[in-house]
């Protein structure tokens, strides 16, 4: 049996407590959230609303409104509208504390019968160059961290220190970058910036993996998506070198609901996986969440096959994004498609994408 290797976990300490919790993070948060699936609901009487209360008149930290956004219990994102609460059920409601620790993560891998599990380090959960590397260095044979930066001024002296300091000191392993970070200057530069060429050459140097989230999510949805995607072509022709994953990966299944074309493959991602060290993160049960049950979906089977067909088993990765997933299905079944379903599926592809992809840019090294 293969070690399965899960592209992506999150670890955090509590979110909600004043100690934990930066202004940074809200603002970022609740423009991440501003258009969420999920939906917004009145505390009142648990009504859903229609309007998009958390969006400002256009995207940016600039245009932010003020809603006394933070962080709940029990799963829950909240806020308050022209003196009336609302909220977003936005982690599974069972989710009490708003944390997971390194261990509970790890009794959640055992169950579903994961090996390791890669953090990301996305800034809405916080800063945790020093908890995540606790993560790590408690149990260096399941975890294996992403180090965090500013993107917007990941050029500057003081974060390449940081970035420095998370790989070289800190034992993390890759870095993971967020366009969504691009929120905090209005979106004023992007990837191709000549700004961050000086963060790509300490990447270059220490020889670590970018994992990417194309996170802008600005109106309209489809279309910025693959501009993000454009976006990442332009950056790979610069630094074909850099070992990339784009995680999440097919947005677009989630932006294209109703449409007769939302389970296909858009030409530009096969062209971005045609770059020799590109992979994708696989977490299609996620981008499928309106369904009832999303892994027993021919669609999202016919998408594997597609990209199995156009770019290879050697270009994908499984991710679950727990505990989020479990807002849909429990972490045991989002291995369902890739494990037990799509019949074309050799034995050896599985293992592929299940783990062996991911394992020969992490070994294993205890």
């Amino acid at each position: 049996m293969t070690t399965i290797i899960d592209s992506h976990v999150h670890c955090f300490p509590p979110l909600g407590t004043s100690r934990n919790v930066t202004h940074q993070q809200l603002t970022e948060l609740q423009h991440h959230v501003r258009f969420h699936s999920q939906g917004i609901r009145r505390v009142r009487d648990g009504a859903q609303v229609e309007s998009p209360l958390l969006a400002g008149e256009k995207d940016g930290i600039s245009f932010i409104p003020d809603l006394n956004f933070r962080i709940g219990r029990f799963g829950k994102l909240e806020f308050t509208h022209e003196n009336e609460d609302y909220y977003i059920q936005w982690y599974p409601a069972d989710f009490e504390n708003m944390s997971i620790s390194p261990e509970l993560m790890i009794s959640q891998m055992d169950y579903a019968g994961v090996d390791r599990g890669i953090i990301q380090h996305d800034r809405i959960y916080g800063r945790l160059d020093d908890f995540l590397s606790d993560c790590v260095n408690k149990y260096p044979d399941r975890f294996i961290a992403l180090a965090q930066i500013n993107e917007w001024e990941g050029g500057e002296e003081h974060q390449l220190e940081r970035l420095r300091h998370q790989i070289e000191d800190l034992n993390h392993s890759g870095l993971y970058f967020s366009t969504g970070g691009f929120f905090h200057c209005d979106f004023q530069i992007g990837i191709n910036d000549k700004s961050l060429k000086p963060l790509w050459d300490l990447v270059t140097e220490l020889d670590i993996p970018i994992h990417w989230y194309a996170a802008k999510i600005r109106k309209p949805f489809p279309e910025d998506y693959l501009e993000e995607i454009r976006d990442l072509i332009q950056w790979a022709e610069t630094y074909p070198e850099i070992r990339s994953v784009l995680t999440h990966g097919l947005n677009n299944v989630h932006y294209d609901i109703g449409k007769a074309y939302r389970f296909s493959v858009p030409p530009e991602i096969i062209t971005l996986l045609n770059f020799p060290k590109w992979h994708m993160e696989l977490m299609l049960h996620l981008m499928a969440g309106d369904l009832e049950f999303p892994p027993h979906e021919k669609g999202l089977e016919d998408i594997v096959k597609s990209l199995i067909s156009e770019v290879g088993p050697e270009k994908l990765v499984w991710g679950s994004d727990m505990p989020a997933c479990e807002r849909t299905l429990t972490y045991k079944q989002s291995l369902i498609l890739l494990k037990d379903r799509c019949d074309f599926l050799t034995i050896q592809e599985r293992d592929m994408i299940l783990g062996e992809n991911l394992n020969r840019i992490y070994p294993l090294r205890i």
